[in-house]
């Protein structure tokens, strides 16, 4: 059909072109240069110029087609090249996930000389070769990658796994700081990051950090167990301050925490120190003794108030206060006790003695009743009665059974297994004869509980 038309269509021209010339007997001189002179009928050379137009057009066609063919045969081969790339990325895959790392390398490795910008596979070749224990060429990779999409979180989030894997935690704490910059909610860096700041104890960078989590956060649930620990972090980060002798900076973060939430009771013994180091030791008291009010249970409070009117030499005001206790709650053994500790620590042995006998009359003979009294016996020169004690309250064993040590881990156990309780591993334990060295100023576990009891 095509070519009967373009017959039609050169019929037609060719039987326009005789009429025309027909029509138009006249010539036109065409002047070349002085010595070449042609003389052209007037329709003959309106058809030369009308046949190099179509000339032109076919050869312009012809190249156009031409370019178009090469084009396509280029994105053919282009996208044959993608899927074998694809081929090779989801096979490298699915070897990685049957632990065959090397074959995995090889196929993520021909897969990116065909894409060699995609993340994707840069992120997954670098796990390959971590799991070969390749961290160095991991990170080239990943650098690489990085230098050619420098803004691409998932390459900065590889690195910052990869170093952190690795030990570097600097550099993984700036490569998770770097996704910040880009996206300062990221909660994934953002919770990172935190955590590299509390190992380091950077507590005030750390709660800075929080306080954008538990902006993004957006379940309540876990928005309030972030929020809580946001007032942990601030509550250390005012610590720290107090233990630098910043105590203006202190005291505004512990304000912050009581804003925040005003049950935290840490806070409330903070500020009470904050006070008593800035010389204000009256005001510091009245904030513990507000705190007790609020918090009845609260006995890490009572035994700030103890010291602190022992320090004013005021004794009396805090015995005072423990009898006023008991007496509103006479069931209360915890208060019995931390009396019985007063008496010891004021050198009143008999009233300690006689407290305490009352308490493990009363079923009260827990392992602190024990060793307070094993104390008070042993300042009346009465060592078998605390040697008894003091053998019931760290539950040595009568039967006298030797220790076991764990040639694995080293962990020492009272009794045998065939499995170690600590690193899991089995037939490592063997018998224990010499002591295992302490570290530096620590004291065996039984030692230790009684010496600890005994700074009274």
């Amino acid at each position: 059909m095509y070519t009967k038309i373009l017959l039609v269509v050169i019929i037609f021209i060719l039987s326009a072109f005789f009429y025309l010339h027909t029509q138009n007997p006249g010539s036109v001189t065409f002047v070349v240069t002085q010595g070449h002179t042609y003389v052209l009928p007037v329709t003959l050379l309106v058809f030369f110029a009308f046949f190099a137009g179509a000339v032109f057009a076919v050869l312009n066609s012809l190249l156009v087609d031409a370019r178009r063919a090469i084009m396509e045969m280029k994105g053919r081969r282009e996208k044959k090249l993608l899927a074998q790339a694809e081929e090779n990325y989801r096979k490298g895959t699915e070897a990685l996930f049957k632990g065959d790392t090397g074959e995995a390398r090889a196929l993520m490795e021909k897969a990116l000389t065909a894409k060699p910008n995609d993340t994707n596979m840069i992120i997954s070749l670098c796990e390959t070769l971590m799991r070969d224990n390749r961290p160095k060429e991991a990170l080239k990779a990943l650098d690489n990658g990085l230098s050619n999409s420098p803004d691409s979180i998932g390459l900065l989030i590889a690195i910052a796994r990869c170093s952190s894997d690795s030990g570097d935690s600097r550099r993984a704490a700036g490569a998770y700081s770097e996704v910040l910059k880009l996206d300062p909610k990221n909660p994934y860096a953002l919770r990172k990051l935190r955590d590299f700041n509390i190992n380091d104890g950077q507590w005030s960078e750390a709660a800075a950090l929080q306080k954008t989590v538990v902006e993004c956060e957006k379940d309540d649930a876990v928005r309030k167990k972030e929020k809580g620990l946001l007032t942990g972090l601030i509550f250390e980060a005012a610590s720290r301050s107090l233990q630098e002798g910043r105590l203006g900076e202190a005291v505004g973060m512990v304000k912050e925490i009581l804003k925040n939430d005003s049950s935290f009771m840490p806070a409330h013994m903070l500020l009470g120190e904050a006070l008593a180091r800035n010389g204000n030791t009256s005001n510091a008291i009245k904030v513990w003794e507000k705190a007790r009010h609020k918090y009845p249970n609260s006995e890490p409070i009572l035994l700030k108030l103890e010291d602190s009117h022992r320090k004013e030499s005021a004794p009396e005001k805090i015995l005072e206060r423990y009898k006023k206790e008991i007496i509103s709650n006479p069931d209360d053994a915890k208060l019995r006790l931390l009396l019985s500790r007063l008496y010891l620590r004021l050198e009143m042995v008999d009233n300690a003695i006689e407290e305490l006998e009352r308490l493990f009359h009363e079923g009260e003979d827990g392992f602190y009743t024990q060793i307070l009294l094993g104390e008070a016996y042993l300042r009346r020169k009465q060592s078998g009665k605390a040697a008894h004690l003091f053998h019931k309250a760290l539950d040595l064993d009568r039967e006298f059974l030797p220790p076991f040590i764990c040639s694995n881990c080293s962990a020492t156990h009272k009794a045998w297994n065939p499995r170690c309780p600590s690193c899991g591993m089995w037939n490592t334990l063997t018998m224990h004869t010499a002591p295992a060295a302490p570290r530096a100023g620590s004291t065996p576990f039984g030692i230790q509980k009684i010496a600890a009891v005994r700074q009274v």
